[in-house]
């Protein structure tokens, strides 16, 4: 039997357009959430436990605390009950999200991931209100310049390496199932 006007060519097409871009978007969301998900631009400070009225509050990176990393987060870890308010720092710093996760039945840990990288040498002031109390505390950081690790490559290019993977074993996909052997119709 054979096909007139080149639908089953059209067919094969469909089918192999079809086929790429499910490889494409799988390997990419893969990829790319893999990365999201295990791969962080900043560093986790140090933590101290300080008393503040009558509460214990871990503060990162620790209180007076020197060469504190530039790519580093500032946490606050704290009862649930406790309202956590208007972190600032000084001087300013934009924080880009904040993340919170329970440590304990009774604990949070506030993230607070600035937006870019800390000034070197630079001494900076935390200031939070908890639970209708203001709490500060200083840390200084590193005067070494950023020398990125791969988790910090990783998470600030994360988007470029998933298309680059996508894209690269899209092609290999491609090639395979187009130039898969093919049975001789007898």
């Amino acid at each position: 039997m054979r096909f007139e006007g080149g639908g089953l060519g059209r067919f094969k097409k469909l089918h192999m357009v079809f086929i790429l871009a499910a490889a494409f978007s799988v390997l990419f969301l893969t990829v790319y959430l893999a990365i999201f998900l295990t791969q962080s631009a900043n560093s986790k400070p140090l933590s101290a436990v300080s008393i503040i009225d009558n509460m214990e509050i871990a503060l990162g990176p620790s209180p007076n605390s020197t060469n504190v990393s530039l790519d580093t987060a500032i946490t606050v870890d704290a009862l649930a009950s406790a309202a956590l308010e208007d972190l600032q720092l000084t001087p300013e710093v934009r924080i880009a999200r904040v993340y919170s996760e329970v440590t304990s039945p009774l604990t949070y840990l506030n993230t607070f991931y600035p937006a870019g990288l800390l000034e070197p040498g630079t001494t900076y002031t935390v200031f939070v209100t908890i639970m209708d109390l203001p709490v500060s505390w200083t840390f200084t950081t590193t005067a070494e310049p950023f020398k990125p690790g791969i988790s910090y490559l990783l998470s600030t290019n994360g988007l470029w390496i998933s298309l680059a993977i996508a894209a690269s074993a899209t092609v290999a996909v491609g090639y395979a199932v187009w130039f898969k052997p093919r049975k001789a119709v007898g």
